[in-house]
């Protein structure tokens, strides 16, 4: 009687570990920004600046009246430019307040106890905020398309690609918000939030000769802040649309890329500051 040999089924290496632990932190972070955007959704100033933007945008329709320019490009002029400072005041109200008003009032404490990196509850409460602003914004966007029908315009390519370059405007806005609120309180974060929109669009004139002549000290602080700065005016092409200018699908993509690349930044330094600070 033939014995037959014993084979040994070959042991099969846990590969299913790094996605296990790579799904587990999506869950976290979407779990986390769930319940940012069910908190957020409820906040009243969200309402009071929609309306404020829908009033703006409406008001823009009799601006055209007593312009010199054609009433389609008041509609899109004031438009664009309502949309992006609502976008500056959602940014400033919902991400510096919320962040620091849970870490002054020690709420956050509930969620940093648990066994899971900070980071995770950083990045949930910017993709919470940052889909709210979408919801938003996109309300905001049928306004503006209401209005310019009602202008007797049409919303074209140049609208999409300019309403989406906001829309990242509004992500590195959001971002820089987060971080302040890291490392200050909630009315020093929204300070600093907007003189960082302030400054990043006039980050354009620090290179101006006529702005550093004859200024020895004010030239090397305006290098530096354009150093720093991101330009926030690539995300501005309101001009391009008003006089019905052509944009770059190349320009789409490295303004996109830009926005995309100081979002991470300020998310990075952000996680850091989170990770140290004593809570």
């Amino acid at each position: 009687m033939c014995r037959g040999t014993a084979r040994r089924a070959p042991t099969v290496r846990n590969s299913r570990r790094p996605n296990h632990k790579m799904e587990t932190t999506m869950k976290t972070i979407f779990a986390i920004a769930g319940n940012t955007f069910k908190e957020t959704i409820r906040n009243k100033v969200l309402y009071n600046i929609l309306l404020f933007a829908g009033i703006i945008i409406a008001l823009s329709i009799s601006f055209g009246q007593f312009s010199v320019f054609a009433r389609v490009q008041v509609m899109n002029d004031f438009g664009l430019a309502t949309m992006s400072i609502s976008g500056l005041l959602l940014a400033v109200f919902v991400g510096s307040a919320m962040l620091g008003k849970e870490i002054s009032g020690r709420t956050i404490y509930l969620m940093a106890t648990k066994p899971i990196p900070r980071w995770h509850i950083l990045v949930g409460k910017f993709i919470g905020v940052y889909f709210t602003l979408l919801l938003n914004f996109a309300i905001m966007s049928f306004f503006f398309a209401i209005s310019l029908k009602l202008s007797e315009g049409e919303l074209t390519i140049m609208h999409v690609q300019a309403l989406t370059l906001l829309f990242v405007e509004l992500g590195v806005i959001l971002a820089t918000s987060l971080f302040f609120s890291v490392l200050s309180s909630p009315t020093l974060a929204s300070i600093f939030t907007i003189g960082f929109y302030i400054g990043g669009h006039f980050n354009d004139l620090t290179g101006m000769e006529s702005l550093t002549k004859g200024a020895s000290v004010v030239a090397p602080l305006l290098k530096l802040i354009n150093l720093i700065l991101p330009n926030l005016e690539h995300f501005n092409v309101r001009s391009a649309v008003v006089f019905n200018e052509s944009i770059p699908s190349g320009y789409m993509v490295s303004a996109i890329a830009y926005g995309a690349i100081f979002i991470l930044i300020p998310l990075i330094l952000a996680g850091i500051f989170f990770e140290k600070k004593d809570l």
